[in-house]
């Protein structure tokens, strides 16, 4: 039950603070005043989006503060899932910034929006004047069958189950696209496949063939230098190890005479002996180096022929071709194993189908255990609304198609006048009739939804006199059981209120402002009155108004 409403900074509402009770609660007031903001306001902290354009003050932040009483045995679970403290008086808060960043709360713990929608939509329903349209949407009268039958959790699973043989579904038919378009092109890839094979390419083989083309290549340069650098080294009559030896020789003789002698010594010696290494690799190279000058054929075309193919398929080395050999094998396997891939998921596919419709089934058939008595609940509470001549049916159709709702479609048909063969709703009703059909399948809903609060927002919109009074009647015996919060322009509607409050506006300094006030039983009458009559109050409209409350 809503207990309290607070409202800071929203539209034309500076500061609104508002207490409610249990039972049957009107709000009244002239068009413009404000009402419908009232029920924006209340919006936010059923968790509905909201931008900077509801802000009062463009400085300041808007807060919207609902105070809840809780039954323990209902929601202990949900807050304990969503690491909440559970409070018997709930408070869930929404603060929307200058910037337009919001933020929410329950019992003053951060919380995401979603989990603000979960517990309000548990808490309280609006049903706002567009709503009324709702009973001509074939959905909407699904959900009505759904809630009224009570397998709304049921349906929450099937359509759990239906998303992933949706899923399913979608991945069959693009494995088969696949499989279309490989099959297409399996020989192409095969050619490609067999082109790399043939090569028999081993790891960093270009690498290696290039760096012995290079010193074929390079051959007689090699001599040359080799050749040179022994004869210098080791085989001219004035070689440089010969001269080397002879002036550490001549160190010899004095090194022992400085200590700087000593190092150049030392020096020289390891010199001769660096050289002398090096002398004898180079002799070996000249004595082993053999350039076989046919190789450089078998090389060039070698090296030619992997060019090509890498040119072919746009990379730059042999590595990069072993690679695409490695995915052309594994391209290849994938393809040669699609169709098997495609019969166990066909397979999974008519087991979860055969699930769903196992699910659908149980489904359809508790709506149709449903239809009968809803059909004459809301078939007795059009009788009592002055519809005595009307005929309201639900047609179910089963169908073989699984669908995200089921297999089934539901259709409100409809007609008020004795001799009319009902119709779809959507086509033949009257404003007055589709809200007093609105109001009859809210009324059955409230108590199997187990709501504690329902908000009707002129439900009565259509109406009048006689049938305005007998809504009021039905509003009034919902709030036997829960809380009823109604704003209308009807005084038979307003006259019935347990507690009333006028909202309106006034001017002050240069704003105008929103502002609500309870009225005691002189104000509720003097409220009717004016409803009645308009602002002039006549002692007619007082003895009217009188009247319309009193009975």
């Amino acid at each position: 039950m809503l207990l309290h409403l607070s409202i800071t900074n929203y539209a034309i509402i500076e500061k609104l603070d508002i207490d409610f009770n249990n039972g049957f609660t009107v709000i009244t007031g002239e068009t413009g005043a404000g009402k419908s903001i009232l029920l924006g306001a209340l919006s936010l902290i059923l968790g509905n989006r909201v931008d900077t354009g509801v802000l009062n003050d463009k400085e300041k932040k808007c807060v919207v503060e609902g105070v809840f009483k809780l039954a323990a045995t209902n929601f202990q679970d949900f807050f304990k899932e969503n690491d909440l403290d559970f409070e018997e008086e709930t408070t869930i808060r929404r603060e929307i910034s200058s910037l337009g960043k919001s933020r929410a709360f329950i019992n003053d713990t951060p919380v995401n929006l979603n989990v603000v929608k979960d517990l309000a939509e548990q808490l309280i329903n609006i049903h706002s004047q567009h709503q009324n349209l709702l009973v001509k949407n074939g959905n909407y009268q699904l959900t009505v069958v759904d809630s009224y039958a009570g397998i709304l959790s049921e349906l929450e699973d099937y359509e759990a189950s239906y998303k992933i043989y949706q899923l399913k579904k979608n991945e069959l038919v693009e494995l088969k696209n696949k499989e279309s378009k490989a099959n297409s092109e399996i020989d192409f890839i095969k050619f490609q496949l067999n082109e790399l094979e043939v090569l028999k390419l081993q790891e960093n083989e270009q690498q290696q063939l290039e760096e012995q083309l290079d010193l074929l290549n390079n051959a007689e340069e090699i001599k040359s230098t080799l050749h040179q650098a022994n004869s210098l080294l080791l085989e001219s009559e004035e070689n440089i190890l010969r001269n080397i030896k002879i002036i550490l020789q001549s160190f010899s003789k004095i090194a022992h005479l400085s200590n700087d002698y000593q190092l150049i010594y030392d020096r020289l010696n390891t010199l001769l002996i660096e050289l002398d290494d090096v002398a004898r690799e180079i002799s070996r190279f000249n004595e082993n180096v053999n350039f076989d000058s046919g190789n450089s054929e078998y090389l060039s075309n070698r090296l030619n022929n992997i060019y090509t193919i890498e040119k072919k398929h746009q990379v730059t080395n042999s590595n990069d071709l072993l690679s695409l050999l490695t995915n052309f094998k594994q391209e290849l396997a994938k393809i040669e194993s699609i169709e098997d891939v495609i019969l166990d998921l066909e397979k999974e596919v008519l087991v979860l189908e055969k699930e769903l419709f196992n699910k659908a089934k149980d489904i359809s058939n508790k709506r149709t255990k449903s239809i009968p008595k809803l059909t004459q609940s809301i078939q007795q509470s059009l009788l009592e609304l002055g519809l005595p001549h009307s005929n309201f049916i639900i047609k179910q159709q089963v169908n073989n198609e699984l669908k995200s709702t089921g297999i089934d479609k539901i259709e409100f048909l409809f007609s008020a006048n004795k001799g009319f063969e009902p119709e779809e709703i959507n086509k033949i009703a009257s404003g007055g009739e589709i809200s007093r059909v609105m109001l009859t399948i809210k009324s059955i809903l409230a108590k199997s939804k187990n709501l504690s609060t329902v908000v009707f927002d002129e439900i009565d919109t259509g109406v009048s006199g006689d049938i305005a009074d007998k809504m009021g009647n039905i509003m009034k015996q919902m709030s036997n059981d829960i809380q009823i919060i109604t704003i209308t322009h009807l005084p038979q509607v307003a006259a019935k209120g347990t507690h009333h409050f006028r909202i309106f506006k006034e001017v002050k300094g240069d704003k105008t402002i929103t502002d609500i006030e309870i009225l005691d039983q002189e104000g509720k009458i003097n409220e009717v009155a004016k409803m009645l009559s308009g602002k002039e109050l006549t002692k007619a409209a007082l003895e009217n108004a009188k009247n319309l409350i009193s009975n």
